[in-house]
């Protein structure tokens, strides 16, 4: 009992390893490409960051514990969302929200789309009965597939027009002068520039294969522990699981607003949101009993439709960008936060 407990918290203590070093390169890669911090931290820190939640969830559906595996895609769209709110607390410079660009609501609405889409699922599986399946695999988990591809499509083609807009007006402020380096000293930043961002992406891929090996741990160790305290697997795979393998989001929007990469930060729990619904469809796929709504805990509900509260709550403080705030902290941050915690209580009860 006690090495599951200390591979669990060792397990941790790599992704958080991992989840810090993700952001350092991801910096990198954002400023030696196009790519920008938005893309970057949306897209590529996101699913390195969901790497955990993915491997777990997997690893959990193979092991015959579905709830462990759907706890965890919701517990962690949660969490990541309380991110946000710690973040605020922990920025000592005021609100760091109204430092991020717009851009980011479009990736809160469709977190929230697909979070509605499975947990319309869940009801409509568990409650009226209905579940159209092709061979095992749910026609909701397609649907959510379906959505997730679209999603990712428009968020990125919005964030190269708004790029593509802001260096239009960059040159019109600079009236399209530009100073001309010298031949060697550009040549110089050049090869810099390669091999900078050369170890960027050798490092960044090697903190993601950390990320799986740990993933693959905390399912394992998780699952053990819910069977012998007795808390249960949604339970455990909500809350315990699901904080553990966040916490790579956690690390990573830390470190981000460290070096100054706001973007990047909210980028990566936005889009890790994104990215966590897509497992709910693998997961679906692997567990060849049948479709995985059809034995899933209905209290993912009460995660599910939280998730959507904390998101909708993100994006109206992403629109409306007050300065005020309560005991120094952001009136959104304060509502995610007391909202997380009495989303916990339910569960806990439940």
């Amino acid at each position: 009992m006690l090495n599951t407990y200390l591979l669990f918290l060792f397990s941790g203590f790599l992704v958080i390893m991992a989840g810090t070093k993700l952001s350092k390169y991801g910096d990198i890669i954002a400023e030696n490409t196009t790519l920008g911090h938005s893309i970057v931290g949306g897209i590529l820190i996101a699913a390195a960051t969901s790497l955990p939640e993915f491997v777990t969830s997997i690893s959990s559906a193979l092991i015959d514990a579905p709830n462990i595996a759907i706890g965890n895609v919701y517990g962690s769209n949660t969490f990541n969302l309380m991110i946000l709110a710690l973040v605020d607390i922990l920025y000592p410079h005021g609100r760091f929200l109204i430092k991020v660009k717009v851009n980011h609501i479009l990736a809160g609405m469709f977190g929230i789309i697909l979070s509605a889409l499975g947990a319309m699922a869940i009801l409509i599986v568990q409650v009226i009965g209905f579940d159209l399946v092709f061979g095992w695999v749910s026609i909701n988990s397609l649907l959510i597939f379906a959505i997730y591809i679209l999603g990712s499509i428009l968020v990125v083609r919005y964030e190269n027009k708004m790029q593509q807009e802001y260096k239009g007006s960059e040159r019109e402020l600079k009236g399209g002068e530009k100073e001309l380096p010298k031949k060697a000293k550009k040549n110089k930043e050049e090869e810099n520039k390669k091999g900078n961002l050369k170890s960027a992406i050798i490092g960044f891929s090697l903190a993601s294969v950390v990320i799986i090996w740990a993933g693959i741990n905390l399912s394992y160790t998780g699952d053990i522990i819910a069977l012998q305290t007795g808390l249960g697997h949604t339970f455990v795979g909500t809350l315990m699981i699901a904080a553990t393998t966040s916490l790579p989001e956690l690390v990573a929007s830390v470190t981000a607003i460290k070096i100054g990469a706001y973007d990047m930060a909210v980028g990566s729990v936005l889009g890790s949101n994104i990215f966590n619904m897509l497992i709910i469809t693998v997961t679906d796929m692997v567990y060849y009993k049948g479709s995985i709504f059809s034995v899933i805990d209905m209290n993912h509900t009460i995660t599910a439709m939280a998730g959507i509260v904390l998101s909708t709550i993100a994006v109206i403080g992403l629109f409306y960008r007050s300065k005020r705030t309560i005991l120094s902290i952001g009136w959104d941050s304060l509502f995610i936060l007391m909202f997380y915690l009495i989303t916990v209580f339910l569960i806990y009860i439940s």
